[in-house]
Parts: structure tokens; sequence; C-alpha cells
């Protein structure tokens, strides 16, 4: 059983490798090309409007897309008529949003450019409809569709950028089609390339609409505070210090992109294994030593990035921007502790637990937003960075405290713990560029793999045992 439970995670997590790679290896070597062809200014605003449209996507939507994947595989409903709620839903959001934003154009309340408002709707429009396409896609096995939608829409981006940034010189109104010819392609090809629109009505069942709805509301609330762990920050340093210095901070969060990226792959097939196999004492061990190897990477990967983060800061950002890599180490240990919050999350999911999901989120945003008005007034980008790690430090503490109550996991805490103090003394150390302490993070980076060996050896010898398999067979 437990073969079968990893080798669906396996196929699952090598198809979103495949799906995820390559969009986020473009978008990190796209980086280059931004800071030398933007302003600081330009990549603030920019960064501003999408931070936007991430935050209206759950709060008009109510996550809806959540209730699509959990509902979908439940082997008591019909996936149309879920897909069915999922796209009524959708479809209100965008008009509710299209007046509201008219409204607000015709009372003068709205003094950006047009231009940037066409922006923010778009983004919306396209990147709520495709987080429910890709959920559903998921949940009805149709994998292959998104390693297919991920692809064209990596390659259209890339080809867009290149033409309007380099050859048209259209700067950030370039960036905009970019983006928008990107998501929209992916949209166009779940959609009509997949069929997903097949056994789709307009006529809904209004108890499975219901109750889809209290499932995702408390989700959206959870969403809402991952945003303000994640870019309510921005807001306030633009209040404070401007939307240039936003511009360089944003850019900081290119280099941590790059755990995020094998995070994410991961997680997208764990979302689905969470569910299917969810089991409260983990009998066979599955759950935790998935937890185990997820973190694993997660810690290590985290360390190997603040060693070279000033070498990579190098690489990738030009003129102004180079300012950024101050900010990297505080964003990196940040982004290991989301990855492993959102793991853990999917296990309250599994049980149906949202309430719960949603409560330590909100606790981490609150600590997150008093953090920020206590540290950014003082210590610009850094204390953002600060603040944002010290939120999702938050969630993480609490989500592993309250996971106990919900399922056994076989997993060393005590390791896990001390991981976690070793990477926070590299944090700090990072921030002093000198020989001696370059060395110490040395010494610490080999005591993180060391305490992980245990981990790393159990998934070499997994991996070594497929591959004997397939060759003698």
């Amino acid at each position: 059983m437990a073969k079968s439970k990893n080798g669906e995670l396996a196929k699952n997590t090598l198809l979103f490798t495949i799906n995820s790679f390559g969009s986020k290896i473009i978008s990190f070597l796209l980086v280059p090309l931004y800071t030398s062809v933007l302003s600081t200014r330009d990549y603030g605003s920019i960064d501003i409007m999408t931070s936007t449209a991430q935050l209206l996507i759950p709060l008009l939507t109510l996550n809806i897309q959540d209730a699509v994947l959990r509902f979908s595989l439940d082997k008591t409903k019909s996936p149309q008529k879920v897909m069915s709620v999922g796209y009524a839903i959708n479809v209100i959001a965008t008009f509710f949003l299209a007046v509201v934003l008219l409204a607000l154009k015709a009372a003068n309340i709205l003094n950006f450019d047009a231009t940037y408002i066409y922006f923010l709707f778009a983004v919306f429009v396209t990147g709520a409809l495709q987080n429910s396409l890709q959920m559903y896609a998921k949940a009805i096995d149709k994998v292959n569709l998104l390693v297919i939608s991920g692809i064209s829409s990596t390659a259209i981006s890339c080809l867009s950028n290149v033409l309007l940034l380099l050859v048209f010189k259209l700067g950030i109104y370039g960036y905009f089609i970019s983006y928008i010819l990107g998501h929209l392609s992916a949209v166009i090809i779940m959609l009509f390339g997949g069929k997903l629109y097949k056994g789709v009505s307009c006529k809904l069942d209004h108890q499975l609409a219901k109750e889809m709805i209290l499932f995702s509301a408390p989700l959206a609330i959870n969403s809402i505070s991952w945003w303000i762990n994640s870019a309510s920050d921005k807001y306030i340093l633009t209040f404070f210090w401007g939307v240039a210095l936003n511009g360089i901070y944003s850019v900081a969060y290119k280099i941590p992109s790059i755990l995020s990226m094998f995070q994410s792959i991961f997680y997208n097939a764990w979302s689905v294994s969470a569910i299917t196999e969810f089991d409260k004492t983990d009998s066979d061990g599955f759950i935790g030593n998935t937890y185990s190897m997820y973190s694993c990477i997660s810690t290590v990967g985290c360390s190997g990035i603040i060693l070279f983060n000033i070498l990579l800061a190098k690489l990738l950002y030009a003129k102004d921007f180079f300012e950024a890599w101050h900010f990297v180490p505080f964003l990196l240990l940040g982004v290991t502790l989301n990855g492993i919050a959102l793991f853990e999350g999917c296990l309250f999911t599994a049980a149906k637990k949202t309430r719960e999901v949603s409560k330590t989120t909100i606790i981490g945003a609150i600590i997150n937003t008093i953090c920020n008005f206590a540290l950014i007034p003082f210590w610009g980008a850094n204390g953002a960075a600060i603040a944002t790690m010290i939120g999702y430090f938050a969630v993480w503490i609490v989500r592993t405290i309250s996971l106990q109550k919900i399922i056994k996991m076989k997993v060393s805490w005590r390791k896990h713990i001390i991981i976690i103090i070793l990477l926070m003394i590299q944090m700090v150390l990072s921030e002093f560029a000198i020989i001696y302490t370059y060395a110490i993070q040395v010494i610490l980076f080999i005591l993180i793999i060391i305490l992980q060996l245990e981990s790393i050896k159990k998934n070499i010898g997994k991996l070594s045992e497929k591959i004997k398999r397939r060759l003698y067979t």
C-alpha cells in the first residue's frame, strides 16, 4: 500500500516538475532583462498591481478553487457539477469587480492610468479562472493537460517579453501584455484544448454550492491572511519609503523563488495525496516520511542558496537593484517556513479542518502586520523582510502544535527545531559579508546536511531501487 502511495506521489511530482520547472526557470532568467529595462519605480508599480489582484482573487471568489479540488475528489460528488459551481462563482466575482472598478473610476477615486486598471482586471479574470481549471484538472487526473498548458504559457510569455521589451521597447506596457498573454494562453488551452467545459451546466446544484462555499469561505480568509504575510509589507513599504524601494524589495523575492519553485512542484502533487491518502494515525509512516523528505529539501536548499546569495545577486540584479541581496536571507527563511506550513495546511484540508487553517494563518498575519508597522519606518526593506519571516515563523509554530491534535506523524521534531535554529544563525551571519562569516556559514551548511543525512539516505535509497527495477524489468 505504501509503495502505491509513494508511486502516485512520485508520478504526480514528476509531472508537476515538468509543468513548473520551465515556467519558474524562465521567470528567474528574465530577471536580468526586467532589472535592465525597467526602472525600480516601474517594477514597484507592477508589483503593487499584481499583489492587489492576488488579494482580490480569494476575496471575491471565496477561494472556490480549493473547494473545486476537494469536492471533485470526493467519490460521492459529480466533478462536472462541482466545476459548474466553480465557473458560476468566477463569473459572479468578475462581474462584481467590473462594476466596482467602473464605479470607482467614474467617481475619480481611482487616480491611476486606465492601463493599470485594465491590467488589474485582466490579471484577476485570468488568474481566478486559471486557479479553478488547474484544481479541476488535478482532481480528474488530467495532470498531462497542466503540463501542456504550463509549457505553452511559458513559451508564449518568454517570447512576448523578449519581443515587447527588447525589440519594440514598450517598457512597462510590454510587461503588462506579456503577463496577460502567458496566463490567458494557459486558460484557453485548459478550457478548450482539454475540453474542461464538457458536462458543465448553468443549472447549479444549490445544496452542493452551499457545501462548497461553507468549505472554501474559511480558506478565503486563510488566503487573505497569507496575502497579508507575503504582500502587505509592500504597501506599507511604499507608503513610508516610496515605490522605488518597493521595486528593489520585490525583485529580492526572485532568489527565494529558486527554493519556492521546488516547494511548489512537490506541494502541487502533495495536495492531492494528502486528501486521498490521509490517515490520522500515519500507520505506515507515509505522511511522516513525506514530511521529513520535504523539510529536508526545503532546509538544505535554504542554507545552500543563502551561501551563494551575493553571487546570484551579481548575476541577476542590474544597476540599483543589486541592493536587494540584503533582504534575501530573511525572505529565504520565510519561504522555507511558509512551504512547510503549506504542507501542514494540506493535512488540515484533508481532515476538513479549514477553520483551523484560517485561524493559524490569521495569527501569523496579525503578528506580521504589527512587525511591519514597527520595523519598516526605521529599517525600510530590511524591516519588511524580517516582518515577513517572523509572520511565517509564527504560522509554522502554531500550525505544527495544532496539527498534533489531527494526526500523529512519525517525525523527529527535536531535530527539525535544531535545523531551523541553525538556519536562523546562518541568516543573521549572512548580513555580514566578510570572510570568517562565510566560513561559519559553510560549517552550518554541513551541520544541516549531517542532521538531514537520514532523510537524504532514505530517499536516495528509494530512488536507486526504482532505477534498478526499471533496468531489470
